[in-house]
């Protein structure tokens, strides 16, 4: 049966206009989430376009993330948004907890995550796997809209802390080497697990101290690849 997308703004739509039906529906249910946010904050009808980059431009003074993950129907979208006055960036990512699977491993993991992996019991590779995935995708998407810069997963390197559903995301050597002095070269964030999904969350205060073209921080916080949403 087909889903139709929430209804939004003609010109949001057509943005993706010519893409698959899926592809539509999760476009329109993440503007439907960014909305919803938005009008948390006191604005109400900001039409979310994306730019040549094809991330989301948000408002003035607004700094956001959108993510989707799933099957249409039956699939996960949510939305984070903030002052920019309150945060530096956000970053948010979901993915389905299984959809990561070994074959995946090495093509998105480092030498020493996979290391790390091995050692965890076997039934919870899966999703400590999806875990390290979307927490790599969700500093990818934190840090975008600062630096501008597009990275691989073998730049980023995660450490989880399990029992305190937390991780630390940082550009691994090769990747701080190959960027220069990158901005935002790591930071904290957190993460759970909710029906059958993983979902990462980075929020980085705005007065964090940016030494040299540096900036170190992490809290909680509520990013896909920013071509795709």
């Amino acid at each position: 049966m087909a889903v139709e997308p929430p209804p939004i703004h003609p010109d949001e739509a057509a943005q993706v206009a010519t893409a698959v039906a899926k592809r539509r529906v999760e476009f329109a249910a993440g503007r439907d989430c960014a909305r919803r946010a938005l009008t948390r904050l006191g604005i109400e009808d900001f039409v979310l376009r994306n730019g040549p980059d094809r991330a989301p431009r948000w408002p003035e003074g607004v700094v956001g993330s959108i993510s989707h993950a799933g099957t249409v129907p039956g699939g996960f979208c949510g939305a984070v948004v903030g002052r920019s006055r309150d945060f530096l960036t956000l970053g948010l990512d979901a993915e389905v907890a299984d959809a990561v699977g070994p074959e995946l491993w090495p093509r998105v993991m480092t030498a020493r995550e996979l290391d790390w992996l091995q050692s965890q019991p076997a039934e919870s590779r899966p999703t400590l796997a999806a875990v390290v995935f979307s927490a790599k995708e969700c500093f990818y998407k934190a840090r975008f809209p600062l630096a501008g810069q597009f990275l691989d997963f073998a730049d980023v390197e995660v450490a989880l802390d399990w029992p305190g559903s937390s991780f630390e995301a940082r550009l691994g050597a090769d990747g701080a080497g190959s960027l220069g002095s990158p901005l935002l070269p790591g930071c904290k964030g957190r993460y759970l697990e909710v029906d059958g999904f993983v979902i990462t969350g980075i929020g980085v205060p705005a007065n964090v101290e940016i030494p040299g073209g540096f900036a170190v921080g992490g809290g909680k916080g509520g990013g896909n690849d920013p071509g795709r949403l």
